[in-house]
């Protein structure tokens, strides 16, 4: 068997992931496992006829092949459908969504030239795992190109209503050749029967046996993977610490005072204003408070072209500011914002080093950084997680004090039993997510996940002709 991964972007095997994404749990499958990744070299080309080019790295087990974008089609499909359209989306945000028919046609062009670079590595033994939105059309057109092994697609994001999808112009036909895969893994439950409700009440799928559809003559399996970390490296990058003097001294300032951390992209489905919000009412209600707690929210930018980001930037500075400005004293912080990435062995040593962590996103497909929080902290004296509800992570997670993030005097209540919570609670919630997290490790995840596409039947299926 030859593994063929496919992710729009992938990780340096040199440099290793970025923290509590796809690039982490993909790269400690490949490295583990063996096989090929492909994807895009974070670069685009002025000259279109230098794009698509694969330029291969070879490792002891594994092979990293990445090709560079046109800059004529790159903006349309990264900027605009994947992120100004589809994120959104799948995020329930449709009045977030910006629409039009350029993005769409750079997405086909860009999942139509990737295939075509993409076939000449596929071998007869081959299965094919695709990963994310960035690619929903792709199978359809490895198929055009005769690609018959067993090719499967994971949703890392949540799938959103089927009356929020219905709001995507020209959805159909986008998600019509999402269909030509032969098994499509959810993060949950819910975002699989979100789909099956879609697939068959707009696309005219029809139901079989649970969990399987057939789509024009072809069966589609869904399934649910949650993803997981690699608990035991976890938590050794949190005992060991960071040599780096500024993170070393970063990390005894948050152990000296309790700290409430925070850590996600800077995105509006994190839930980053009620966060700051429910902060700010836990102050106002606990006055006592003042001067023995502080909240360090870590939130790199991204998608910075997007409108929507550029206005959730400008509006946590003035909701950090405003905080500070009406709690701060001359020896005490409330809240520091910082817009700034860190290396996951610097985040485990914060983790460590925090009292409690805030994880309140508004919608979530699973969100790893939960899980390495609790990865994190130290046996003997653990922290407090506290949890969204509308996290993915939530529905492993349930000994962590769970939260409706639109709730923000609820969530203010939260990090106050948070903070007052007894040695003896924390122990016992802590013992019991971290058996769940073994259980469920990055591993698992990717090793379950190839086990069944392994099962399917691919050499039979039929090529649809979709518009």
């Amino acid at each position: 068997m030859s593994l063929i991964v496919v992710s729009n972007r992938v990780a340096s095997p040199s440099k290793g992931a970025a923290p509590g994404g796809l690039a982490a749990a993909l790269l400690q499958g490949i490295q583990r496992s063996g096989g090929l990744w492909f994807g895009w070299s974070g670069t685009s080309v002025a000259d279109p006829n230098d794009a698509y080019r694969p330029s291969v790295v070879k490792t002891d087990k594994a092979e990293f092949v990445t090709i560079d974008y046109p800059q004529s089609s790159f903006d349309g499909f990264y900027n605009g459908m994947a992120n100004a359209a589809l994120w959104p989306i799948m995020h329930n945000r449709p009045d977030l969504m910006v629409f039009e028919d350029r993005f769409f046609d750079d997405y086909v062009e860009i999942n139509r030239r990737t295939a075509e670079a993409l076939v000449r590595f596929v071998q007869a033994n081959s299965i094919l795992w695709i990963h994310d939105y960035h690619f929903l059309m792709l199978a359809h057109y490895l198929r055009e190109r005769g690609v018959k092994q067993p090719i499967g697609f994971f949703f890392h994001t949540p799938f959103a209503s089927r009356a929020s999808i219905e709001c995507l112009p020209r959805h159909t036909q986008l998600f019509e050749k999402l269909l030509s895969y032969d098994l499509i893994g959810f993060q949950t439950q819910e975002d699989l029967e979100a789909f099956h409700d879609y697939a068959v009440s707009s696309l005219g799928a029809t139901p079989q046996q649970t969990n399987v559809l057939e789509f024009a003559g072809n069966s589609i399996r869904l399934a649910v993977f949650p993803v997981g970390i690699d608990v035991d490296d976890y938590a050794r990058m949190a005992d060991s610490g960071d040599t780096n003097p500024s993170i070393a001294l970063l990390r005894r300032a948050l152990s000296e005072i309790n700290t409430v951390i925070g850590v996600d992209r800077l995105d509006y489905s994190k839930g980053l204003p009620q966060r700051f919000a429910a902060y700010d009412r836990l102050l106002s209600d606990h006055p006592e408070r003042k001067g023995t707690v502080q909240f360090l929210q870590i939130a790199p930018p991204t998608r910075s072209d997007v409108p929507a980001y550029q206005q959730l930037r400008n509006q946590l500075a003035g909701m950090a500011g405003d905080i500070n400005a009406r709690w701060s004293t001359p020896t005490w912080t409330p809240i520091r914002y910082v817009n700034e990435s860190y290396s996951p062995r610097a985040l485990a040593a914060f983790f460590r080093a925090s009292r409690v962590c805030c994880v309140t996103p508004l919608r979530d497909g699973m969100n790893l950084v939960a899980k390495e929080y609790v990865a994190a902290q130290n046996p003997d004296d653990p922290g407090v997680l506290v949890l969204s509800h509308f996290a993915g992570a939530a529905r492993e997670l349930d000994a962590a004090l769970t939260v409706n993030p639109y709730d923000v005097g609820a969530t203010a209540r939260a990090l106050e039993r948070a903070l007052s919570m007894s040695h003896g609670e924390r122990l016992e919630r802590w013992l019991s997510m971290i058996e769940t997290l073994r259980r469920n490790d990055v591993a698992a995840w990717f090793d379950g996940f190839i086990a069944q596409l392994k099962r399917t039947r691919a050499p039979d299926r039929v090529l649809v002709k979709i518009a």
